[in-house]
């Protein structure tokens, strides 16, 4: 009997052991909130791994720009990463909310930081100011970061950017009068490329709500008082690498008032 009873004991040893090596180990939640970066298809396995901060992606500084074949300098000093590549250049700093895109200035949703001794920045703005598109997939928690190879679509993705910067908001509160603006979107009306094929005049349209200063009991108010709409012409080229960069910045821009609409309740 106490043979029969061990034969059992190892055969239920060995079926135990069977089903634990077949029941997948749980994925841990480092492991389970893991992002996947894929820059032109090729997954990025980087020493230092990606995060999410207020709803940004950080990634490392260094090893984002040299992917995208900049060469990055650093300033310890005024802690400020400055990576070149041709005719374009990043500037962002620890802590900072603005960034530098050539001679125009940016807001940052979330600024640069140090983790663990290494410099984060945010990957989206990044890459769309190298002239990338970013498209998330929550299902894997994975990250695209594609390059359009058509030049139109190239020059509207800078459009777009350059509407959205800090330089354009200040261009437009000075042809504006306003204390404030909102810039309601954009439309690309006309694209006019070069003999060359390296450079293009844009014309675009730009719906914008004006805001002012108002005084009242409660204090200074800003509110909207009127909707305009500019037509907006520049220049734009590309260099060496293929870049589509901007040649005229927002201040330098031409503005030409199309529309006038005053808010009905306005003070």
């Amino acid at each position: 009997m106490r043979g029969i009873k061990k034969i059992r004991l190892a055969s239920f040893a060995l079926v135990l052991s069977m089903l634990i090596a077949i029941i997948p180990a749980p994925v841990s939640a480092q492991e389970s909130s893991k992002i996947h970066i894929y820059i032109q298809q090729e997954l990025q396995q980087w020493d230092q791994s990606p995060f999410i901060r207020e709803g940004s992606t950080m990634v490392p500084m260094r090893a984002l720009f040299e992917k995208l074949g900049f060469l990055v300098t650093w300033d310890a000093g005024k802690q400020t990463a400055t990576a070149i590549k041709g005719g374009l250049s990043i500037s962002l700093s620890i802590n900072r909310g603005t960034a530098m895109v050539n001679d125009t200035v940016y807001y940052l949703d979330v600024t640069p930081l140090l983790e663990n001794e290494s410099t984060f920045i945010p990957l989206r703005f990044v890459s769309e100011a190298a002239g990338a598109d970013l498209v998330w997939n929550e299902s894997d928690r994975s990250i695209q970061v594609q390059f359009e190879t058509d030049p139109q679509k190239r020059i509207h993705r800078l459009i777009d950017n350059v509407t959205h910067s800090g330089s354009f908001i200040q261009a437009a509160m000075s042809i504006t009068s306003g204390d404030g603006i909102k810039n309601n979107g954009i439309i690309i009306n006309e694209i006019t490329m070069n003999a060359s094929g390296a450079a293009a005049k844009v014309k675009f349209t730009a719906d914008i709500t004006v805001s002012k200063a108002v005084k009242n009991d409660r204090g200074i108010t800003i509110s909207p008082v009127e909707s305009v709409v500019y037509e907006i012409t520049c220049d734009v080229y590309k260099d060496a690498f293929d870049q589509w960069l901007l040649q005229t910045e927002p201040s330098k821009m031409t503005y030409t008032l199309k529309e006038k609409k005053p808010f009905m309740n306005a003070p």
